[in-house]
């Protein structure tokens, strides 16, 4: 049976596309449909296969210029034909792929994975279009034979009371666990992730924890924060790095702190599989996935911030490490799997 593969956009590597790879496993020979892709950002698996894209990606070279083409992206999915030998249609959308045009005898398997790739907030005239591209994506959710969300959060927005929930994944096996007894820990440092961290906030959170004698540490994208590595040459900027490279800081940190806009709190989870307690935005998605070892911060108010540090000193040396892990690798790559393969009728 040949099949299709849809992803909004294969511009920059994220936790979706982590989910598209898992799927590539499941069906070796499918063919991958985006909106918009850039050769070679992604590697592996994924541009080894036959990638099929939109007139938007000649000119959407990256996810922000991606994201005000707002607008258009209902021409550009429409326009997309899939190859008549396609048998089976399964899409992983972030909220605008899912409205590609395809034949209704065609089995259709629908994962919502995000709905708001796209923050409409901060458009500008292109907020004018939102009503045509809302109405457009949510009649779209109509056309496929199973549906199923990354949360229960997701399926309680979107109305979508059928809706199977399955839980994503993360690269689970490159957060090792160094125990107790084979290192020294010395928990010294303060794990932030500046994934979706303004400098404004950063900047609040640096200087709460350098006047009570913090070491900072930080993993991320950082040409963001230059204003503040000049203010506080002291914060050990790491960069951006891999998982692996992240769970190295993370065994020795008091807390995992991670502010990332995200439908899954991937990172989170990582620094819960090294056995270190997480500091999240108090949201929906993260009150769903995180019921232990975390701590949620209402806003970036420098009391909040101060409240929530005396609240980790006083108890991140009482978290026990694995239990913290065993919650951490709950959400597995093999459970995924399995479900997906449920979901999917791929014994069919």
């Amino acid at each position: 049976m040949k099949v299709a593969l849809c992803i909004d956009s294969l511009l920059s590597r994220d936790d979706s596309i982590f989910l598209l790879e898992m799927a590539l496993n499941l069906f070796p020979n499918s063919e991958i449909y985006t909106i918009a892709h850039k050769q070679g950002s992604i590697l592996g698996t994924i541009e080894t296969r036959p990638i099929v894209s939109s007139f938007l990606t000649h000119k959407a070279k990256n996810l922000d210029v991606f994201k005000k083409n707002f607008w258009i992206l209902p021409s550009a999915v429409k326009g997309m034909p899939l190859h008549k030998s396609i048998e089976k249609v399964i899409v992983f959308s972030r909220g605008y792929i899912h409205g590609l045009n395809f034949p209704s005898h065609l089995n259709s398997y629908l994962y919502i994975v995000d709905w708001n790739l796209v923050d409409q907030t901060n458009l500008g005239w292109q907020r004018l279009f939102s009503p045509y591209v809302n109405e457009w994506r949510e009649k779209a959710l109509t056309r496929f034979k199973k549906i199923a969300t990354s949360s229960e959060v997701l399926k309680s927005d979107l109305e979508l009371p059928n809706a199977e929930v399955i839980q994503p994944t993360f690269r689970t096996e490159e957060y090792t666990f160094v125990k107790d007894e084979d290192h020294n820990f010395l928990f010294e440092h303060h794990l932030i992730y500046s994934h979706d961290l303004t400098a404004e906030n950063f900047r609040k959170i640096a200087k709460v924890l350098i006047e009570r004698g913090e070491m900072i540490r930080v993993m991320g994208p950082t040409e963001h924060l230059a204003s503040v590595q000049k203010e506080y040459p002291q914060i050990d900027f790491a960069g951006d790095h891999c998982e692996a490279t992240s769970a190295m800081y993370s065994h020795q940190a008091k807390a995992v702190w991670d502010f990332s806009h995200s439908f899954f709190p991937a990172k989170a989870f990582g620094g819960l599989c090294t056995g270190r307690p997480v500091v999240v935005f108090d949201n929906r998605i993260n009150r769903e996935y995180l019921t232990l070892g975390t701590y949620f911060l209402k806003d970036f108010n420098e009391n909040n911030i101060n409240s929530l540090l005396s609240e980790i000193d006083g108890s991140y040396l009482t978290h026990d490490r694995r239990s913290l892990r065993r919650f951490g690798l709950k959400w597995n790559e093999r459970l995924f799997k399995s479900r997906m393969v449920k979901f999917l009728d791929k014994n069919e």
